[in-house]
């Protein structure tokens, strides 16, 4: 097994099996809401399913399998009282024989605020932000924070990586999380690198000429950012090396692949950095510390173009971006969970304004600590 993987153990089993571990206890849970969007705009989502034809699966033994990659769109709509308000897990179906009915009815029974499918807003074009879930997970495990964000007027594309997620397909198929088809780590991170990449080509078609006329003209392609949750950063931070669409980065609590480390990058990261000890507690420490040496160490800075800004939010952990208040079992742990969304929220809105618009952000401007959080920004070198 990839040393990679091994960092991810934890949480990657904590992410495979959440809905085995909460089953006990959504069977007496009563049905409960998504925090509500703070953004000026009402949120529409969409899912679709896109088939890159230049590349086969990796994932199956049929040479004729080409590589689907299942999207989901939150985007700011128009307002419509008359539309129905979206699921919260698209395709949570494909998964009631794994997960049992007890976890699916729960997951069923949580309210969205957001819209099935309307019209875009007619406010755009917008900015964009991508994002990968982390290993094992999908990207509606994150609803809480990309509809917010598109409530701040980005489209958000959660992108799917069937194979290094647990995906469930158009035909009803799931994919389970597995690297053994590639030769190396490194590898697996460019080939997942390469879904991006699609994705954002894909982007441009349909902001040329959307087949369902939804999106055409919607999507400014000139500001682009990227996120990604643990295994899911060193896709979009591949493709950001070498697709100059990405604008900006956002990791949430992962590091990033070799192609970064060896050529470096030309746009900013913004790192959320969790609070409670994981594999990330690596960052900034020397070989004398752990035996796997750093992640974010002197080398990485010695090649990196662009500001870095590391933030620390009190009581965070890996999962913090996930939407763990729906499962708490107790009031301290739940508004624990909603306080951090609300200030993931805050520094992500900060980030993107001033990578995307050039709007500068007092959150951001200096090294510090505001209520729950603290911030070191490592200004770029000059090369």
């Amino acid at each position: 097994m990839p040393r990679q993987i091994l960092m991810y153990l934890l949480f990657h089993a904590v992410l495979i099996y959440w809905p085995d571990m909460v089953s006990a206890q959504v069977a007496v849970t009563k049905s409960v809401s998504l925090m509500q969007t703070d953004g000026p705009f009402s949120v529409g989502t969409v899912m679709m399913e896109w088939t890159d034809n230049s590349r086969r699966e990796p994932g199956t033994a049929d040479l004729s399998d080409m590589r689907q990659i299942p999207v989901q769109f939150w985007y700011p709509a128009r307002a419509d009282a008359s539309v129905k308000h979206a699921a919260y897990r698209p395709r949570i179906e494909a998964f009631r024989a794994a997960w049992g009915d007890e976890t699916i009815d729960f997951m069923n029974s949580v309210r969205t605020s957001w819209i099935e499918a309307p019209d875009i807003d007619e406010g755009g074009p917008f900015a964009v932000f991508i994002f990968s879930h982390g290993w094992g997970g999908r990207s509606s495990s994150y609803g809480t924070f990309l509809s917010n964000l598109a409530s701040h007027g980005y489209i958000v594309i959660g992108l799917n990586h069937p194979y290094m997620g647990k995906v469930a397909l158009s035909s009803g198929e799931i994919t389970e999380p597995d690297d053994s088809q590639f030769p190396t780590q490194e590898s697996a991170n460019l080939f997942y690198a390469d879904d991006v990449i699609f994705v954002l080509d894909k982007l441009s078609e349909i902001n040329t000429k959307d087949p369902k006329g939804r999106f055409t003209g919607a999507i400014d392609m000139d500001r682009i950012a990227a996120g990604g949750h643990s295994s899911g950063f060193p896709a979009v931070s591949g493709a950001a090396v070498r697709d100059n669409r990405i604008k900006g980065l956002i990791s949430f609590d992962a590091g990033v692949p070799k192609i970064v480390r060896r050529e470096g990058l030309d746009e900013p990261i913004l790192l959320f950095r969790a609070d409670s000890a994981s594999y990330t507690d690596l960052f900034f420490r020397g070989k004398n510390i752990n035996p796997y040496g750093t992640i974010y160490d002197v080398d990485f800075f010695r090649v990196h173009r662009a500001d870095f800004y590391d933030l620390v939010i009190s009581g965070t952990t890996h999962s913090s971006v996930l939407d763990l208040y729906i499962f708490a079992e107790d009031k301290k742990e739940r508004e624990l969970s909603m306080r951090n969304h609300k200030i993931i929220a805050r520094y992500t809105v900060a980030f993107l304004a001033k990578v995307l618009d050039d709007t500068d952000s007092s959150l951001l401007d200096t090294t510090g600590t505001t209520p729950h959080a603290t911030l070191r920004v490592i200004k770029a070198r000059r090369q």
